[in-house]
């Protein structure tokens, strides 16, 4: 891959976890697992390997965006909690939800996340802002600047502080979720056409904006993923109605006459255009979160299920439970002698 240098972005290498566990407790092989986790097992122990490995000046918690699959070391300074980073900091809380809320590694690596994350990238518009909106600005921890603005990937975000409040810092979460809430549906309400940018810049002083570069949709699923988390834990129903003006917008600007939805090219434009295309997650997560923010609670409760990034329900059970048989989270060492012990097992049998 030229553009990433032949590097790993840290997204797709942490993003294996839930669905591995899933597949060696349905298989009965621990292999898959332990695959995956060694890659867990490998970012735990990073900061404590020195500055050939964690950059001294790299916030425990925070993970740039590029990660070498040959020396381990990272490969970039930005961080950002959207594109090619994003569901790494999902993982960690949902990995500990998977296990029943035992899996205390896990636990602690998220909050160690959404502190750093709190400190180093979350910022405030003040007057000159977005009307003193709350957003999630991407950073570069070796210059220490930030790039104002915020991928609609990020937008996962309030959904996921507002699962993973806990604690000492319950109402300090549950309060930056609501304000990173209210940012992503101004993405919509401040769109002349009512769909959200690809990424928001906030460079005027009462509006979210499109960035020049970006002002496309492609009806991704993250805010409307949040809102029905927010509506779920809260039972305000502003996130319904949230949610409804934004599917109003849908139907009224991205349905094709002859079928299906399309992603819309500037979401600005006074005659908009369609892409002429559906993404798979437009039908698999956008669609199907709608459809549970408008439903009665009951279906896919999430003290039962998690849900993967690709909004597949995961239902929480025992044997994710941390120390039960494929829920545990061990040494590398153990990792790699359980993964050679199935491989053994299986080319003998």
């Amino acid at each position: 891959m030229q553009w990433s240098r032949g590097a790993s972005t840290i997204a797709e290498v942490a993003t294996l976890q839930l669905e591995f566990r899933a597949l060696s407790r349905h298989t009965g092989n621990p292999v898959y697992d332990a695959l995956a986790s060694r890659v867990i097992d490998y970012l735990a122990a990073m900061p404590e390997a020195g500055d050939d490995t964690w950059p001294a000046d790299l916030p425990r918690g925070l993970y740039p965006m590029f990660i070498s699959v040959e020396s381990g070391k990272f490969t970039s300074q930005e961080i950002t909690l959207g594109a090619r980073a994003d569901s790494l900091y999902e993982y960690l809380l949902k990995q500990w939800l998977l296990s029943g809320r035992t899996d205390a590694r896990m636990r602690s690596m998220y909050d160690a996340s959404v502190s750093a994350i709190r400190t180093h990238l979350v910022r405030r518009g003040g007057g000159a802002r977005c009307g003193n909106c709350t957003y999630l600005a991407s950073w570069n921890h070796r210059t220490k600047n930030h790039r104002e603005q915020m991928d609609h990937l990020a937008c996962f975000t309030p959904g996921m502080l507002a699962l993973g409040a806990a604690g000492d810092t319950y109402e300090a979460d549950m309060q930056l979720a609501r304000e990173l809430m209210a940012t992503c549906y101004q993405m919509y309400e401040h769109s002349p056409s009512g769909l959200a940018p690809e990424i928001a810049e906030f460079s005027t002083n009462q509006k979210v904006t499109a960035a020049a570069n970006a002002r496309h949709s492609l009806l991704r699923p993250e805010t409307v993923e949040s809102l029905l988390i927010l509506w779920r834990l809260t039972g305000d129903a502003k996130y319904r109605e949230w949610g409804w003006r934004i599917f109003e917008a849908i139907e009224r600007h991205a349905r094709v006459p002859t079928g299906g939805f399309s992603p819309v090219k500037d979401v600005t434009a006074s005659q908009l255009k369609f892409d002429g295309r559906m993404e798979s997650f437009f039908t698999a997560e956008t669609l199907k979160y709608l459809y549970l923010l408008f439903g009665d609670g009951a279906q896919i409760p999430l003290d039962q299920y998690v849900f993967n990034t690709e909004a597949h329900p995961l239902r929480i059970h025992p044997d994710y439970a941390y120390g039960a048989q494929w829920g545990a989270l061990p040494s590398l060492a153990d990792l790699n002698g359980r993964a050679t012990s199935a491989a053994n097992t299986n080319s003998t049998g």
